[in-house]
């Protein structure tokens, strides 16, 4: 069974460390931005971090947005409390979701813990592996909103570019790290996918 998990993340990986989908692009990013900032209030992201960072949930445990557990550290969340959860536990939709239903839906039935990340001015994520385990579970879906050359996501030692409203697979069991020079924020969703033959299979469809 591992060996067949391994198998399927080693075909996604096969096609690059990082490539976008061919899900149409929208041009109304900003619109989104506006709604999101117009009519949620953003939860502070990793709470035990001091870092200039929000979210808010697409998928949660309960379909609310209150941000706990999932936009906490699942592995300090399990320590504080010795509740484990994984991603795939992350799997109702919140009030956020029809926002991103046009990237999301044709993975709707793999979705695991997803959301929305405002990383503002000086806000960033450390050098890290999403994954150091000998079976990978999931796999990462990748949605720049407002991409620009103050903001940053580097994979190993490469910076990547992006096109805004476009979906990007991303290998983040390599290391990365993403920071923000901009003096406004940057907006991104981060989708957890659960791995399997299906899943795997509807992301290969999308390839170029």
């Amino acid at each position: 069974m591992m060996d067949n998990v391994n198998n399927l993340y080693s075909t996604l990986t096969r096609f690059g460390d990082y490539y976008p989908l061919s899900i149409d692009v929208t041009d109304n990013t900003n619109n989104i931005i506006e709604e999101l900032n117009n009519n949620f209030d953003w939860v502070k992201y990793n709470p035990r971090k001091n870092i200039n960072r929000e979210g808010l949930s697409i998928t949660s445990l309960d379909g609310g947005l209150s941000g706990k557990p999932d936009l906490d550290s699942l592995y300090e969340y399990y320590f504080e409390t010795g509740i484990n959860y994984s991603e795939a536990d992350f799997n109702t939709k919140t009030p956020v979701y029809p926002l991103f239903s046009k990237w999301l839906d044709p993975f709707e039935k793999y979705l695991g813990r997803t959301h929305v990340i405002r990383l503002n001015n000086g806000g960033y994520f450390p050098p890290h592996r999403d994954n150091k385990k000998t079976s990978i579970k999931s796999f990462r879906l990748f949605l720049p909103l407002n991409y620009s050359s103050n903001r940053f996501f580097l994979l190993e030692d490469y910076k990547m570019n992006f096109e805004n409203g476009r979906m990007y697979f991303i290998d983040t069991a390599k290391i990365h790290t993403l920071f923000n020079t901009d003096e406004n924020p940057f907006y991104f969703v981060v989708a957890n996918v659960i791995l399997s033959e299906e899943s795997v299979s509807k992301t290969t469809k999308f390839l170029y």
